[in-house]
């Protein structure tokens, strides 16, 4: 057995099996995991997919770079840096959306805080925003 888990929860990783992680991510490339199985030890077998299969690849690929990697829990409510990291924009994005009412606040002292589920049903909401502007895009393509 390669790993070992140490104190708190980490995981100390050598080089038998970082080298096993990196045959891994070299051998799926560039696709996308869809979908992968797992089997315990008493034959049973699980399929995992989704978000949990783009996790195991993130820690896999992590693995194979070497170096540190930390894997955390998103808690209910979300500093406002936290919450572009989230979306994908910058923390002035973040305060824009907040002053505009797109994105409801509490406060801590004088710092704001977004609830997590808020900013991830925000992220989805521009999402299919922009899923929908391409579709209009492309039926304008298509008229032309």
């Amino acid at each position: 057995m390669s790993t070992i888990l140490a104190t708190r929860g980490s995981l100390l990783i050598d080089d038998e099996l970082r080298l096993n992680a990196t045959a891994v991510v070299d051998e799926v490339g560039d696709e996308e995991l869809e979908r992968f199985s797992i089997t315990t030890t008493t034959g049973r077998v699980v399929s995992i997919d989704g978000d949990v299969g783009a996790l195991v690849r993130a820690v896999l690929t992590r693995v194979a770079q070497g170096g540190e990697l930390s894997v955390l829990t998103l808690p209910e409510t979300l500093t406002t840096s936290t919450a572009a990291d989230v979306l994908g924009v910058s923390r002035t994005t973040v305060m824009k959306l907040i002053t505009k009412g797109d994105l409801a606040t509490t406060m801590v002292g004088t710092h704001h805080r977004v609830s997590y589920k808020d900013v991830i049903a925000l992220k989805k909401a521009r999402r299919d925003a922009q899923n929908t502007a391409i579709e209009q895009l492309l039926l304008l393509d298509g008229d032309v």
